[in-house]
């Protein structure tokens, strides 16, 4: 019996199910519950930036929750595009005149903020009440990596809610279906294992414009493998040709017009369920050994090294 122990990083990414459905809106806003008129205005984020001691009388629990989701707005007319949905409950107090809200990209550092009022006389009468409040016009791309913050205005040290937020990508039955990035451009792969080349066919992307394609391993971020190839929107042949070294389960073909800051799709073929080829380098005393085996993989957690999870493959 021959016990292999292969371990391997790997980055375990939590995506919601591909078939789950996204809420539709066809107007995105702000709405506050307990009768309180409210209303928003976009922020730099700046002059808020900097917090203050929070007055003793202020609650230690005047931020209460917060919780996100992902809606589509789809107006008629026009492409359906992806919003954040953040719901978020305070205790209102005379020492709070609103909220700011914040998103941060991960991906691009690129940040969107918004201030929430609240009327000065209501809110004066519900001092101490429990206020719902509800805003989605925060718009994102598929796959987003999302930093969301909550502040209260003035901004009190302390006294802030944060959360991060993985918006839905493509493998998503209806991101996939409704949302332009998706839908405008489609990959065909096709393996051949023994020259270790995938061949990628692009279709649907826009007409005249370039398109960049190469393999990545995906962990926190897609790193290259190789130098990508660039498909001409002008030329007939819309396919490349990749050279790989192993059928990874991090192996993803990624793609993006060659546009600043274009969204990036990516198609992870190998990641589920299928079977893998890995193979393993012995050396004895009569030299170096070179073998392949054929494995199905189920990976485990066994422990964690530093920030990184292991996953052990064992075959038997």
């Amino acid at each position: 019996m021959i016990n292999i122990h292969v371990q391997i990083l790997l980055t375990i990414l939590f995506w919601n199910s591909d078939c789950q459905i996204i809420p539709r809106i066809e107007e995105c806003g702000l709405s506050c519950s307990q009768g309180i008129h409210c209303k928003s205005k976009p922020s730099s984020g700046v002059f808020n930036s900097f917090c203050h001691d929070a007055p003793a009388s202020l609650p230690s629990m005047v931020l209460k929750s917060m919780k996100i989701s992902t809606v589509m707005k789809c107006a008629q007319g026009s492409p359906c595009s992806l919003h954040l949905n953040i719901k978020g409950a305070l205790s209102l107090d005379e020492n709070i005149r609103g909220l700011e809200i914040c998103s941060l990209s991960l991906d691009t550092q690129q940040s969107q903020c918004v201030n929430v009022r609240f009327a000065r006389k209501k809110s004066k009468m519900l001092n101490g009440k429990k206020v719902q409040i509800q805003f989605n016009c925060i718009e994102v791309n598929v796959a987003q990596h999302i930093y969301v913050t909550v502040k209260t205005v003035p901004n009190y040290c302390e006294v802030k809610l944060s959360q991060e937020y993985y918006v839905e990508d493509c493998r998503n039955s209806d991101v996939g279906k409704y949302i332009p990035a998706c839908s405008a451009v489609k990959f065909d792969y096709n393996v051949d294992r023994a020259r270790k080349i995938i061949s990628v066919n692009v279709s649907n992307f826009l007409r005249d414009q370039d398109y960049y394609i190469r393999l990545c391993h995906k962990w926190f971020t897609c790193e290259d493998v190789g130098a990508f190839a660039v498909i001409k929107g002008k030329e007939s042949l819309k396919s490349v040709s990749l050279k790989y070294s192993q059928l990874l389960p991090c192996l993803c073909i990624e793609g993006w017009l060659a546009i600043p800051d274009a969204r990036r799709i990516q198609l992870c073929p190998f990641e589920n369920g299928k079977y893998y080829v890995i193979t393993f380098y012995m050396s004895s005393s009569s030299g170096m050994s070179q073998f392949e085996i054929h494995l199905k993989l189920k990976p485990y957690i066994a422990k964690l090294q530093g920030n990184h999870p292991i996953v052990s493959l064992w075959v038997d």
